[in-house]
């Protein structure tokens, strides 16, 4: 597993300024909840666009992110040739047509939440994108690189959060995790652990722990951002969080494929 760590990548402070903002500019409508006790915001969502409008410090980072000299000095580090990757938005929408805030809204509800009317169109506009996405992003309009967009969210994790040992969607080229706060002295688990694959298992995907040996062992600290190169044997998972007296907040996401897989080898 390919990967590399940047300390300070942002200061404290601005971490600090990064979670108030949260707090201050969405409500808890906005979030997602999953794995026990994670609540996430995508940056995809209308929320996080609004988030974006009203705080410059998310506003910044958003650009740093989305920025190629962040692409091109991941995959110097990482052993990648950048020059066959371009970076395009497509999920993310600055300024969306009230079409598009509609069937925003409308996938960030449970599916019993929509009327069928309501869900059947959602479904056909689902399938235009798709099929959209697949022709523009093709091998036909994009000749000599390949086209990928910055997509993240952030997170806030509480007591009873963990993650199975796993390794992320094909269509990640690479993952990146920025920590906006440190563990208390007293916290158990939270850390993000790497494997590797000792044995076989029938499940690639997310294999028994059995299987796989802990190469290191990543702890959060404010500002700290962790990048590693998706592969075939990139396994990671998080360590059951424990005596907990506050989330851990971070940004998690990638590089990501608009169209096809992540191939084997780059090099």
């Amino acid at each position: 597993m390919k990967y590399f760590i940047i300390k300070n990548f942002i200061s404290e402070e601005n971490c600090q300024k990064l979670i108030q903002d949260v707090e201050h500019f969405t409500n808890e409508g906005d979030f997602f909840k999953f794995h026990g006790n994670r609540s996430e915001l995508n940056s995809s969502n209308l929320a996080f666009n609004e988030l974006l409008l009203k705080s410059e410090n998310w506003k910044n980072l958003a650009n740093k992110l989305n920025s190629n000299e962040f692409l091109n000095e991941c995959c110097k580090r990482l052993g990648m040739d950048s020059s066959k990757l371009c970076i395009k938005n497509y999920f993310k929408l600055n300024s969306p047509t009230a079409n598009q805030k509609k069937y925003k809204k409308i996938s960030n509800l449970k599916i019993n939440l929509v009327p069928d009317k309501s869900l059947f169109k959602y479904l056909i506009y689902r399938i235009y994108r798709n099929l959209y996405r697949k022709i523009r992003f093709s091998k036909i309009f994009n000749i000599n690189k390949k086209p990928l967009e910055v997509l993240y969210s952030y997170s806030r994790a509480g007591n009873g959060y963990l993650r199975e040992i796993h390794r992320d969607s094909d269509n990640r080229l690479i993952v990146f995790l920025l920590y906006f706060n440190q563990l208390p002295k007293e916290a158990i688990g939270g850390t993000l652990d790497l494997y590797k694959l000792i044995k076989k298992d029938r499940n690639l995907a997310t294999p028994e722990h059995n299987s796989c040996e802990k190469v290191d062992s990543i702890k959060p600290e404010a500002g700290k951002l962790l990048v590693f190169r998706n592969e075939e044997d990139s396994y990671h998972a998080v360590s059951c969080m424990k005596n907990h007296n506050e989330f851990r907040h971070f940004i998690y996401g990638g590089f990501t494929l608009l169209t096809g897989k992540n191939p084997e080898n780059w090099a």
